[in-house]
């Protein structure tokens, strides 16, 4: 393979990982499915309308017969890697996402000690990123040509585009019994449908050639199987959630794709499948009402990443990822709820893992909000929640240095009927 071919291959390799938005969950999932998390983040024990997601054996405490949420949230993210190189030139590259809307429901119909729930949510992924100037190694592997020699950064311009799609839709349904006046139980699955789009447009005209493309869609499934339980005496609750693995492989159907690399790379060939587990996932809350409309809440998750297999053997550098979050409610009159919350990840992933693209570092997360009653029998929420994420430092590329940040700001709002 020669040195242009090696340079796309790259590429190839991990594009996947690149192009995957994430957002408040581990690696593949989605833990920020309605406005209430946006707005109070640590929400693992409640028994609200959200808890047909968040703590599903909850659902038991439910007063109404029927419980309905309509949620959307609007992201932006940013990925940045500032690269310097060898020569000492310097450069920023920048991966945008948005997401105007990424909606979810959740329904539960009670009775008696009994209850049935259903949801729609983007389990994982949820939206486009794009990576206008493509990445420093397409630039260094442009500038390490013989064709190129003498030539600046500034002289080759942006040698690649990168666009990524990737999607996970969550249809959940299970059942929730109580069993005394303490102890809750839940039984359900999820069936998980994934799809994902890559594109990349090299230009290699400083290498005398033309322009080289990629445009690859992969689709698959899964089923995820979960149990919880919630435990409730008097103003304590506290719950567990656990989601099981879910195998899935993507399946190729592809497009375009540079003829000098089709031999070299059979993993991107149409039909060809890939690993694309979702690990296991375990969450536990506690709630507890201090006094009279004034709630404190903690959470746990974890996410067992090494467990799950991923696409070019990824998981032998990965860890479990952790996180903790905390959230305060305080009912300031009986229409309106004042709530802020925050979450510390630290994602389990080595230094072998993290590279331009491979940028999961850890975050902390703030997030605040309103629930507003406009009657008896609707809730409205609004909430803003802003990531902080480490900024990681590396100079293992034999091209140069690079500094890997991360932004993501999400607005949240969500209707509650109850009836």
């Amino acid at each position: 393979m020669n040195r242009t071919s090696k340079l796309f291959a790259a590429v190839l390799v991990a594009i996947p990982c690149a192009i995957t938005p994430s957002f408040a969950g581990g690696l593949t999932h989605n833990t920020n499915q309605t406005a209430h998390f946006v707005r109070g983040i640590a929400r693992d024990a409640s028994t609200d309308v959200d808890a047909v997601y968040t703590n599903p054996a909850g659902t038991t405490e439910f007063q109404k017969t029927w419980n309905i949420s309509l949620n959307s949230q609007t992201v932006w993210q940013k990925r940045i890697i500032n690269t310097t190189f060898a020569t000492g030139a310097e450069k920023e590259y920048v991966g945008e996402a948005f997401v105007p809307s990424m909606p979810s429901f959740l329904a539960a119909w009670h009775h008696n000690n009994v209850t049935v729930s259903g949801a729609f949510t983007i389990a994982g992924g949820g939206g486009t990123v794009t990576y206008d100037d493509g990445l420093p190694m397409f630039d260094a592997f442009t500038l390490s040509n013989p064709l190129t020699k003498g030539m600046l950064l500034s002289d080759i311009g942006g040698s690649a585009e990168l666009e990524g799609s990737s999607y996970i839709f969550g249809w959940t349904l299970g059942s929730a019994y109580r069993f005394n006046d303490y102890i809750s139980g839940y039984v359900g699955a999820r069936f998980n449908y994934a799809t994902n789009n890559y594109k990349v447009k090299a230009d290699l005209s400083k290498l005398g050639m033309g322009e080289a493309e990629m445009d690859v869609d992969q689709t698959g499934y899964g089923v995820t199987p979960i149990l919880s339980m919630d435990v409730r005496y008097k103003r304590l609750t506290v719950a567990a959630k656990f989601e099981y693995r879910t195998r899935m492989e993507l399946e190729n159907d592809t497009k375009k794709m540079p003829k000098q690399l089709a031999a070299s790379f059979p993993n991107y060939a149409d039909g060809v499948k890939t690993d694309a587990d979702m690990p296991s996932y375990l969450s536990v809350g506690a709630q507890f009402e201090f006094v009279q409309g004034v709630r404190g809440a903690l959470g746990y998750h974890r996410f067992f990443d090494a467990a799950a297999n991923y696409a070019n053997g990824g998981d032998k550098y990965l860890e479990s990822t952790n996180e903790m979050l905390v959230g305060f409610e305080w009912d300031i009159i009986s229409r309106l709820t004042l709530s802020a919350g925050a979450q510390f990840s630290r994602i389990g992933v080595s230094d072998k893992y993290l590279t331009e693209m491979n940028m999961n570092v850890d975050a902390n997360s703030y997030g605040g909000g309103i629930a507003f009653k406009a009657t008896d029998w609707m809730k409205i929420n609004l909430g803003y929640f802003h990531s902080f994420y480490y900024e990681w430092k590396g100079d293992k590329e034999a091209y140069g240095k690079n500094n890997y940040d991360r932004e993501n700001q999400m607005v949240g709002i969500g209707v509650d009927l109850t009836f």
